[in-house]
Formats: structure tokens, sequence, C-alpha cells
């Protein structure tokens, strides 16, 4: 299947929603993560979406979450894919062009809530976050992370909290 992967616009936030809904029901404004993504713009120069012919098909989007030490690095999700078209590499392309992003722009390090089965091949661990927690549940998914400067993640401890609203 061809698709095209672009930055994510403005223009596509009514199909990310829709896109959202169809990908993790109506439960998914229910979820611990929700709160850190509540009133808070993404990170657009980290989010991405996938098209076919104009159709968005996926999309993968990044928010600030602020370390315990007061350092905002990006919390990866949610990727969402249509479910007819998961499990052929659309989700991955985007995680690799999202990571690559966040990596190029020298941020320290992602954090992610996810499935260890699907992250850990992009080299996310839950060693690194071992320290830290979310202020919530986040079971059946694990927190975890990935660092890009020794360190950044692993040397912390306490809760991961929003980005105050501004």
């Amino acid at each position: 299947m061809r698709y095209a992967l672009t930055k994510e616009t403005a223009a596509d936030a009514a199909d990310i929603e829709t896109l959202m809904d169809l990908a993790f029901g109506p439960g998914r404004h229910s979820r611990n993560v929700v709160r850190f993504r509540d009133q808070r713009a993404p990170m657009p120069q980290f989010c991405f979406v996938a098209k076919k012919s104009k159709e968005m098909v996926a999309s993968i989007r990044f928010w600030p979450v602020c370390l315990p030490d007061g350092q905002v690095v990006p919390l990866l999700g949610p990727l969402a894919v249509r479910p007819e078209l998961r499990g052929l590499g659309i989700g991955r392309g985007l995680v690799r062009k999202g990571m690559d992003a966040v990596r190029l722009s020298g941020a320290p390090a992602i954090l992610i809530i996810g499935d260890p089965g699907y992250y850990a091949p992009f080299g996310f661990r839950v060693e690194p976050v071992r320290e830290l927690d979310m202020g919530g549940p986040v079971v059946p998914l694990a927190l975890m992370g990935i660092e890009y400067e020794d360190g950044s993640l692993s040397r912390q401890s306490g809760t991961v909290t929003p980005v105050p609203i501004t």
C-alpha cells in the first residue's frame, strides 16, 4: 500500500480526532495519559500523518511533559492507524519519522506509555524510567523511555507532570 507521510497541519485536526475515535473507541478519553494532553497543544515539529489518496489513514503525535527536574521532553502518543490497515507498517513508519525528528531536534529523550512488545524494537525500554511515574495507572501498558542523552531519564526520580497550561 502506498501512502504519503507528511507533517501534521491545522487542517488535519478534525480528521485526526475522527481517526482517534475509530482507532481507540470512546474510552480513549478516560485514560490517565489524557490529562497530559487536555488543553495543551501537541509539539507540531514532531507530529506526522499518513494519507492515502488524501484520506487520513494514520497519525502520530508528541506532547510536552515535565520531568521531575523541570526539563520538558516529548511524550509519544497517540499513534493511531485505521483498524483495517494495521500490520502494514504504516505505524512503524510514523514512529521512525517522529523519533528521527525528535532526535534531530536535540531533545534529550522521549517518553511513552505503550505496549512494550510494539515499542521495544524502536529502542524504548522500561529500565531508564524505573524511578519515574505518571501520577496514575498505565496498566496494561507500560511507561517506557529512550535516552538520546545518557542519564536524561535514568538519573531522575519522581512524577512526570503535564506542562503548565498557558
